[in-house]
């Protein structure tokens, strides 16, 4: 008797050689995958004579996270898991650790995994390659900044690699923007995305303002450098009622994160709550409440201006919606009337000591806090254009300045303030970088107050009006800190940006109510 022959390629005896090979490639990124995370483990080890176990674990599971999206196909799923790891995981990650410059480049491993698989998956299309419009501000700007590796006050290569990343780590966004928020449907999703972030980092930051300074800075190495000090740095604590106080960090690395998360969620959540269907409008109004919780529990006065700054914004540009203003103005009067019960929950909880920094900007002293931190940014930089016009090189400002070694630039004799956005950007790329940076900002403005009525979808209007409402917030905050270096202000610039780039400067312009903000 003799048997059949089996052939191992049939249906049924093995696989198509097509299916064999895909099975091939996926067991060896399997694989190397493994692989890589192997040897970062045993580096770690061998490098470190006490390596935290926190640290090893984060950097194999972001190891493994890197490899994912840079395979995964949909760009808008890797970049929310992004949003999701800069608002809610980075901070932790590089606390709890105290891995500084190891977490740092995860997040930006992170960073370069979507945008080169986006990259690799367009070039595989063979599809024409075409820049959106603004790309001439951001690409000038990235030019400017690469060419202040050439500049003699950068000492260094890890000088040059620090600025390069401080100043540029966000650009990706821009296009992100502009290649993803395309739609109604997906201006929703950005909003309800950092409203939960904003609500996450509320509810951590409420925790930390119970905890005396000892007690959070028992939550990991990092926190203690952030609360306590440490290697010059003074710490993140107040005195309030006759004992120490913590300044909450949130989900960030940086006091004030949670607030500046809360600042960027709050138009979108209060433009949610004025478009909603009725039964729904209860959920978005607890989005408004954790936004309002973010920034109350920050304690930082910078967000406080910054929020009453962009609802000042989102109320104005709202006016362009006609009769229908009335329904987001409504929904500010109404998240401000919660607000008040909520803030005497908080305040019978916490006690009054807790909110005692914000006395500096109560009532009349609002407008005096704002100028006083405009005087300061603006007082300095005269004087660093007049010594040195080009900047005082890469790496010399912000948390570069200690990547690479202390830099030894001096102003006259004495160091420079980096205190403000416009210090901070002047510093680095010098009065050209500044120039650009500035007359970027003043472009979009006038961008948005000229186009913005001219989007004839009057719900998707709105929604830009939250989303553009958030750059004359941060704008302002601009004047008391460099929020284009921090992870929460610098993405959502250049998010903001591409979103422009689309809606007002490129195909979105001009849609009609009929299209509903769909994809063009």
């Amino acid at each position: 008797m003799s048997m059949p022959h089996l052939n191992p390629t049939g249906p049924i005896g093995g696989a198509h050689p097509a299916v064999a090979r895909r099975r091939l490639g996926d067991f060896v990124l399997v694989a190397i995958t493994g692989l890589v995370a192997l040897v970062l483990a045993l580096v770690i080890a061998t490098a470190v004579p006490q390596p935290s176990a926190t640290l090893t674990i984060a950097v194999v599971i972001g190891v493994l996270g890197i490899i994912y999206l840079l395979v995964n196909p949909r760009l808008e799923v890797t970049v929310a898991i992004l949003a999701v790891y800069l608002g809610c995981l980075d901070g932790p990650v590089k606390l709890f650790s105290g891995g500084g410059n190891a977490t740092s480049a995860l997040r930006d491993g992170l960073i370069f995994a979507v945008c080169l698989g986006a990259i690799l998956r367009h070039l595989a299309t063979s599809r024409h390659t075409k820049l959106p419009p603004l790309s001439g501000w951001v690409l000038g700007f990235v030019a400017i900044v690469l060419l202040e590796a050439l500049n003699p006050n950068t000492s260094g290569t890890l000088k040059i690699l620090g600025g390069f990343r401080q100043q540029l780590e966000w650009i990706p966004f821009f296009f992100f923007g502009y290649l993803l928020v395309r739609s109604k449907p997906r201006l929703r999703k950005v909003f309800m995305l950092l409203a939960l972030i904003a609500a996450a980092n509320a509810l951590v930051s409420a925790y930390q303002v119970r905890l005396t300074p000892h007690q959070l800075a028992a939550w990991g190495p990092g926190y203690s450098e952030k609360v306590l000090g440490a290697n010059g740095i003074s710490g993140t604590t107040f005195a309030s009622g006759g004992s120490g106080r913590v300044r909450p960090l949130g989900l960030g690395s940086d006091i004030g994160f949670g607030g500046a998360v809360g600042v960027i969620a709050l138009p979108g959540a209060l433009a949610l709550l004025a478009t909603s269907d009725p039964r729904r409008r209860w959920l978005f109004a607890l989005a408004c409440l954790g936004a309002v919780l973010a920034v109350g529990v920050s304690l930082s006065r910078t967000d406080v201006l910054g929020a009453v700054v962009t609802l000042a914004a989102f109320a104005a540009l709202s006016l362009s919606v006609g009769r229908r203003v009335a329904r987001p103005l409504m929904a500010v009067v109404v998240i401000l009337a919660l607000a008040l019960p909520l803030a005497s929950v908080v305040t019978s909880t916490e006690g009054t000591a807790v909110f005692s920094r914000y006395s500096s900007i109560a009532g009349t002293q609002a407008a005096s806090s704002s100028s006083g931190y405009k005087s300061v940014s603006l007082k300095q930089i005269p004087i660093d254009i007049a010594n040195a016009p080009f900047g005082f090189g890469l790496g010399t400002a912000g948390a570069a300045s200690s990547f690479g070694g202390r830099t030894t630039v001096t102003l006259e004799g004495h160091g420079f303030s980096s205190e403000t956005e416009y210090n901070f950007i002047m510093n680095e790329v010098g009065l050209p970088g500044l120039a650009l940076w500035v007359a970027f900002t003043v472009y979009l403005g006038l961008l948005v107050v000229r186009r913005l009525s001219k989007v004839e979808d009057l719900d998707v209007r709105l929604f830009l009006a939250a989303i553009f409402s958030v750059l004359a917030g941060l704008t302002v905050m601009g004047f008391a800190g460099a929020f284009s270096a921090g992870s929460a202000g610098g993405p959502y610039f250049w998010f903001a940006a591409g979103i422009a780039a689309y809606w007002l400067a490129g195909p979105g312009r001009g849609l009609v109510a009929k299209r509903n903000g769909a994809l063009a």
